[in-house]
């Protein structure tokens, strides 16, 4: 892979190994230096990409993994509990904090799926990624993705309108 081969694959994969690390390891600041690291080691290996068939499902495997790696350090679950207590203190507008707490729902719902079933929904809907290139970077059959992807929208469905409507009932009774 030739410089300019790989900065064109960098400018196109950054932000969605951006968006996989931070969902990983929640930390912005430490999915942007998971992100940078993953590069500066693919760098050195650019030489070997010619043997991979689809480089965009190892730059995201690649991420994954070394975020797998981050998870397990003692290091990276401090800088998590930080950036959480952080995000709690700050600040904001009515508007601001609904949008704020309808996201953090979504995410705590998302952070309690199984991490297969999570990490399924962040390619797919998030991301955007085909079955095909999922199964590459997660190494599975395509129907085992289908299936967990089903279970996994199942369960985050069911989870929201069971915190929905706990909201609304709470809210009808002191209305």
């Amino acid at each position: 892979m030739t410089q300019l081969e790989f900065v064109n694959t960098v400018k196109r994969l950054e932000d969605k190994m951006f968006r996989l690390a931070k969902m990983m390891l929640i930390s912005a600041d430490e999915a942007a230096d998971a992100v940078q690291e993953v590069f500066s080691k693919l760098w050195i290996k650019r030489d070997q990409f010619n043997r991979i068939s689809n480089t965009d499902a190892y730059f995201m495997r690649a991420v994954r993994n070394y975020c797998l790696d981050r998870i397990k350090s003692k290091q990276a679950k401090e800088n998590r509990l930080d950036t959480v207590a952080f995000m709690m203190k700050a600040p904001s507008s009515e508007k601001q904090y609904e949008t704020h707490e309808a996201v953090n729902i979504v995410e705590q719902l998302m952070m309690e799926l199984p991490e297969k079933q999570r990490l399924i929904v962040q390619l797919r809907d998030i991301e955007g990624y085909e079955f095909k290139e999922i199964a590459d970077i997660l190494d599975m059959n395509e129907n085992a993705i289908r299936t967990a992807l089903s279970r996994a929208r199942k369960t985050l469905k069911n989870a929201l309108i069971k915190q929905y409507e706990y909201g609304l009932q709470t809210h009808r009774q002191y209305s």
